[in-house]
């Protein structure tokens, strides 16, 4: 296994990946990243012939945020059975919070703003409202020519709120015909 740092467009999400993520947690997950970016060096993407293994969303949000380079552990001598027991087992949680001990010994802290599902009947009344959309990724490959401006359009059309997809798959459609 080698640890190194690498561009960001040399690695690329599994189109296998069997995880997804919604649109409030992907934001919360870039907000993580920003608020402490000392992560993203010790905690490495894990990636096996350039494809990533582990952590396809934080390359996602990574990518999002405009990184150009991130640190990686590269698996590639692991055979596939291996790559693919990893990738399940990288993304099953097995403990559980005691709930008790965070309320009263951890409850100085903003563990909503980390990431910890604390019981919120708010949260949970607007969850029985409306089911969760779910962002997946498709890598699309620019040349670095092309890069600075598509990722700058893409940022734009993000924050107004504009459904990506939609337009790719127009565009795509179009090109077809």
């Amino acid at each position: 296994m080698e640890r190194k740092k690498v561009r960001i467009e040399t690695v690329k999400l599994d189109p296998s990946n069997p995880r997804s993520i919604t649109k409030e947690k992907f934001d919360e997950l870039k907000k993580s990243i920003k608020d402490f970016p000392e992560m993203e060096v010790v905690k490495p993407l894990i990636i096996a012939d350039d494809f990533v293994i582990g952590g396809n969303m934080r390359l996602l949000a990574y990518k999002d945020l405009g990184y150009r380079e991130v640190h990686v552990i590269d698996v590639t001598a692991w055979t596939q059975a291996k790559r693919d027991e990893f990738m399940i087992k990288d993304n099953t949680h097995f403990g559980s919070w005691n709930y008790d001990m965070l309320a009263n010994e951890w409850d100085n802290l903003p563990l909503t703003e980390w990431g910890v599902a604390v019981w919120d009947t708010e949260v949970e009344e607007l969850k029985e409202e409306a089911p969760p959309s779910f962002l997946r990724g498709i890598n699309i490959d620019f040349i670095m020519d092309d890069y600075d401006v598509a990722n700058e359009l893409v940022g734009a059309l993000k924050k107004s709120d504009t459904y990506i997809g939609a337009i790719v798959l127009e565009a795509l459609r179009k090109g077809f015909k």
